[in-house]
């Protein structure tokens, strides 16, 4: 199962063992499970379905428009705002999903524990941008740093390493580098202590190269 079948998916209300596995197994998908949940919300509202009076399209797009008020023909019955209320809701899921689409990594690469970190798991997805490359990062199994360490993400080519931030544990991780992803094939995380030495620490505990 793919992303856009699992998000398909979960939206129509499915939950089996495929969209279970799917969901265990992905870290991308459970960062953008709360979305989903808004939208499943949104689509089991009744409102969202009761069909609306002929008068709506006029009346919408009067709203559209910026009407201060519909000509004195036009009603605006309860039935009717529950109608306006609904389509409402459905542009909004609409315009949540298209964002969701369109904010879709320009790639995604997996990441691994090391014998320092041997339950850590995790991907990293990436967006080219003007300035570089932002990252988020999607890591299960990893600990918090302890006391007086920090985590922090290394982009390298050969001998070349560019920080490319610090964090100390794996919740809501976004970080930037300022150089693209392209001409730095590899990526991974050590733990750093708390110190004047600005080198990467020999302590590695994920990488993408590990294997």
């Amino acid at each position: 199962m793919t992303c856009d079948e699992f998000q398909a998916a979960y939206l129509e209300g499915a939950e089996d063992d495929t969209t279970r596995a799917h969901l265990d197994g992905c870290a991308a998908c459970r960062t953008r499970l709360p979305s989903l949940q808004a939208g499943r919300t949104v689509m089991a509202d009744p409102a969202v379905w009761e069909e609306p009076s002929p008068e709506l399209g006029e009346q919408v797009a009067m709203l559209l428009q910026g009407a201060t008020k519909p000509p004195e023909k036009a009603k605006w019955p309860v039935r009717t705002m529950v109608g306006v209320a609904a389509v409402a809701a459905l542009l909004l899921l609409v315009v949540a999903v298209v964002a969701l689409r369109n904010d879709a990594p320009d790639w995604t690469v997996d990441i691994a524990g090391t014998d320092q970190a041997p339950l850590a798991m995790g991907t990293i997805e990436g967006w080219a941008t003007s300035n570089g490359t932002r990252m988020v990062l999607n890591i299960d199994g990893l600990d918090p740093a302890p006391d007086g360490y920090f985590y922090e993400l290394w982009l390298s080519r050969g001998p070349i390493h560019v920080s490319a931030g610090t964090f100390t544990a794996t919740d809501d991780v976004v970080v930037w580098s300022g150089v693209p992803r392209r001409d730095y094939p590899r990526l991974w995380i050590t733990l750093e202590a708390i110190d004047e030495d600005e080198s990467p620490s020999p302590t590695t505990v994920m990488d993408t190269q590990t294997g």
